[in-house]
């Protein structure tokens, strides 16, 4: 299980950041993530594997001017 933003979500063996992020809606601004206290750019969202019970929070793109 994985606590993404606060919210259970299921785990599975192997899932990557891309694979969460693709079974999630309004993701498409993500533009980073921390994934138990560590801060992960979303070029590397396909290579990092999530452990089990992890905590994750979406951080999006934010602009400003």
């Amino acid at each position: 299980m994985l606590n993404v933003n606060d919210k259970k979500i299921e785990w599975s063996e192997r899932m990557t950041l891309s694979d969460l992020l693709e079974n999630m809606e309004n993701t498409d601004h993500c533009a980073a993530i921390r994934l138990n206290n560590v801060l992960i750019s979303s070029p590397d969202f396909q290579k990092t594997i999530i452990p089990d019970n992890a905590e994750i929070y979406l951080l999006p793109l934010i602009a400003g001017g």
